[in-house]
C-alpha cells in the first residue's frame, strides 16, 4: 500500500494530549473515556493493545465484547482489503455476495429452523428490528424484558434497559412490563422464572409479543441465571403466544464457551436470536435470526436500513465465522475459560474485596464489594482497581448497576500465559485497594 495516498493528518504522530485537546474542541462531552489520564490506542495484536508511546496492554475486554477474534488478525484483514478493492457499499436494495453468503453462514451456525436472517449496523437496531417483527407477527403490543438487562440506546432498546443507565426524567412506553432476574439459587426455587406467568396475567391482555432475554447480563455485571430460569420461562411464553428473543449481542460467536450462542447451553431454542459486537469483530454489524413463518410478513417499509448488510461489514462477518471455525474457538474459549474462572476463584478465596465470582466461558466477572458479608457495592474501590490495572498493564471493563463489577470479555487470542500475568496483576491491585476496607 502507498501510504502516501492516506490523508496526512491521519499520518501524523500524535501525543495522547493533543488528541484529548482536540477533543475537547470538537467532540461533544457525552463521549468520554476510562481512566484519569484516557489511552491514545493506536495499534493491535491478539489480545494486546499498543498506546501512542509504544507501551502495550493485555486487553480483557475486547473494546466492549466486540474484538472477539482479536487485533490485526491476518485473515480478517486479508478479507476487509480483498472486499475494499471491489465494493465497499450498495445498499440492500441490490443483490450482493458478502449479504447472501452471510446468510448461509449464519443458518449452518443457527439452532434449528433458525435459517433466516436479517442484517443491520448494531446491537441497539438488531433488537429494535427483531421486537417490531414480534410485534407485528403476533399483532401484540406487548413486550417484557428483565430487570438489569441491557438492550442498546435506540428508543425502545433504551426503554426496556434497566442496568442503571436512565439519566433523564422517563416513563417506560405503552406495552413494556419487566421480569424479575435473581441471582439467588436454589433457594429462590426459580420463583422469579414462575412470576412471568402473573405479569403476563395481570398487566398484559393475557397475550405477548416477545420476551427478550440476555443468557448471561454484559453490562448487568455478568448474571448468569441457572438453565431452569430460560426453560420456565420460554415455556410461559409459548403459552400465552409470544416469541422468545435471545439477545445475544454479548454472548454470541462462542463467547460463552463449546456452543455458537449463549442460549444453547440451556435446552431452549429461541424464535429469534439478535447479534452483534463480535459479529464483526469490530467492524459494524449487527442483526436477528429467525424462523421464516416469524418473517414472512416483515416487509422492505417495516426493515430497510442505509447501510444494513453492506458488502464491506458482511464480509467482515464471513471472516470471523470462519477464524471461530479454523480456529476452534467454540473449544478454546470453554477450556480458556475454566482455567481463568479458576484463577479468578483464587483470588477470591485470597481477597476481601471480591464478593463473587460468576460467568463462563470467555465472559466472567468479578463482582466488588467492600463487605463479604453485607455485600455492600465497591463502587469506588473498582475505579482505583481499574486505574492500578492499567499502571500494570491491563485492561478491564467495568458493569453492574453499581458499577462494581470487574467484566472480563477478552478477545478470543488471548493467551494462558496473559491470564497468568492478568491474575498477578489483578492480586496486586486488590491487594493495594482492600487496605483501606
Amino acid at each position: 500500500m502507498d501510504e502516501k495516498l492516506v490523508p496526512e493528518d491521519l499520518r501524523k504522530a500524535y501525543s495522547a494530549k493533543a488528541i484529548l485537546d482536540l477533543e475537547k474542541e470538537f467532540v461533544i462531552p457525552g463521549v468520554t473515556h476510562y481512566y484519569e489520564n484516557p489511552l491514545l490506542l493506536v495499534h493491535g495484536e491478539g489480545a494486546t493493545l499498543e498506546d501512542s508511546t509504544g507501551r502495550k496492554f493485555i486487553d480483557l475486554f475486547a473494546g466492549i465484547c466486540t474484538t472477539i477474534t482479536g487485533y490485526t488478525h491476518p485473515k480478517f484483514v486479508a478479507t476487509l482489503q480483498w472486499q475494499i478493492e471491489r465494493l465497499v457499499y450498495t445498499s440492500s436494495l441490490y443483490a450482493t455476495v458478502p449479504y447472501a453468503v452471510l446468510s448461509k453462514r449464519l443458518a449452518e451456525v443457527a439452532p434449528p429452523d433458525l435459517t433466516q436472517s436479517f442484517i443491520v449496523n448494531s446491537g441497539s437496531e438488531a433488537n429494535e428490528s427483531a421486537l417490531f417483527m414480534a410485534r407485528k407477527f403476533t399483532n401484540n403490543p406487548y413486550i417484557i424484558a428483565c430487570t438489569h438487562a441491557y438492550h442498546g440506546r435506540t428508543a425502545l432498546a433504551r426503554e426496556l434497559s434497566s442496568a442503571g443507565w436512565r439519566t433523564v426524567p422517563e416513563a417506560h412506553p405503552p406495552g413494556v412490563r419487566f421480569q424479575p432476574f435473581g441471582k439467588e439459587y436454589p433457594e429462590c426455587d426459580v420463583q422469579c422464572a414462575r412470576y412471568l406467568r402473573e405479569i403476563i396475567r395481570t398487566q398484559t391482555n393475557k397475550a405477548i409479543a416477545a420476551f427478550i432475554v440476555e443468557p448471561i447480563q454484559g453490562v448487568g455485571g455478568i448474571i448468569q441465571p441457572p438453565p431452569e430460569f430460560f426453560q420456565i420461562t420460554h415455556e410461559i411464553v409459548k403459552e400465552f403466544g409470544g416469541l422468545y428473543i435471545s439477545d445475544e449481542v454479548q454472548t454470541g460467536f462462542g463467547r460463552t464457551g463449546d456452543k455458537w450462542w449463549g442460549i444453547q447451553h440451556t435446552g431452549v431454542i429461541p424464535d429469534i436470536i439478535t447479534m452483534a459486537k463480535g459479529f464483526g469483530s469490530g467492524v459494524p454489524i449487527g442483526g436477528f435470526l429467525t424462523h421464516p413463518k416469524y418473517a414472512e410478513k416483515y416487509t422492505t417499509t417495516d426493515s430497510f436500513a442505509t447501510f444494513g448488510g453492506n458488502p464491506l461489514s458482511c464480509a467482515a462477518a464471513i471472516a470471523v465465522l470462519d477464524i471461530i471455525q479454523e480456529g476452534n474457538y467454540l473449544q478454546r474459549a470453554m477450556e480458556h475459560g475454566t482455567y481463568l474462572k479458576k484463577l479468578l476463584k483464587a483470588l477470591k478465596e485470597e481477597h476481601k474485596i471480591v464478593g463473587e465470582v460468576r460467568g463462563q466461558g470467555m465472559m466472567l466477572g468479578i463482582e466488588l464489594v467492600r463487605n463479604q458479608t453485607t455485600k455492600e457495592p465497591a463502587t469506588q474501590e473498582m475505579l482505583q482497581v481499574m486505574e492500578l490495572c492499567k499502571n500494570e498493564g491491563l485492561l478491564i471493563g467495568k458493569g453492574g448497576i453499581d458499577g462494581n463489577a470487574i467484566r472480563i470479555q477478552p478477545p478470543l487470542e488471548l493467551t494462558k500465559e496473559q491470564m497468568d500475568q492478568a491474575y498477578q496483576i489483578l492480586d496486586k491491585a486488590f491487594t493495594i485497594v482492600e487496605k483501606n476496607l
